[in-house]
This record gives C-alpha cells, sequence and structure tokens, in this order.
C-alpha cells in the first residue's frame, strides 16, 4: 500500500473553496477567535463557511506572532471574493 502511494508525496492539491490567510496578528482570545473570524466582521461577509483552522504559533516567545488561518467555503465563488478582498491588505504592520 505504502509503494502505491509514494508517487502521490510530492503531489499537490487544489481545493477551490480554500483560502489560506498569513500575516494575520490576532489581538482576540483564543476561546473566542474562530467565532469572531466567522463573524460578519471578518471572512463570513463572504460566504458559508464550512471550516476554519488556525494553525499555532511556532514560536510562543515571539509576541504579536502571525498564524495562519484555514478558511473552507462552501461555495468556491465565496473564496474567490475572499481571496479578491482580503489579499495585499494590511493588519497591523502585516500585508495579508
Amino acid at each position: 500500500d505504502n509503494l502505491s502511494r509514494k508517487h502521490l508525496a510530492g503531489l499537490r492539491v487544489v481545493q477551490k473553496n480554500l483560502v489560506y490567510i498569513t500575516g494575520l496578528s490576532p489581538t482576540i482570545q483564543q476561546d473566542k477567535l474562530l467565532e469572531t473570524l466567522r463573524g460578519d466582521q471578518y471572512f463570513g461577509q463572504y460566504g458559508k463557511i464550512v471550516k476554519i483552522v488556525v494553525s499555532k504559533a511556532k514560536d510562543s516567545t515571539v509576541p504579536q506572532q502571525s498564524v495562519g488561518v484555514y478558511v473552507t467555503f462552501a461555495r468556491k465563488q465565496d473564496a474567490a471574493s475572499c481571496i479578491a478582498a482580503v489579499d495585499g491588505t494590511q493588519n497591523s504592520d502585516r500585508t495579508l
């Protein structure tokens, strides 16, 4: 089974309904972060969200380190709208 999957190791899967955002420096408490990101002030304004995953900061000793956020939308058109609106915008001193 491993031999039959080995050729897949270098492949990348493209999901047109998935958006990955880097450069986000949340100032919200961790327990309210997902709820806030789903809201109309953030990514919820672009469409129905199926799933949000926030990647953990690699070095927790660095204050205000940015995190990565994976947002899976129900429709690929919503993901495209999100990318068009968010790409290149500023978040504090970082570019999303």
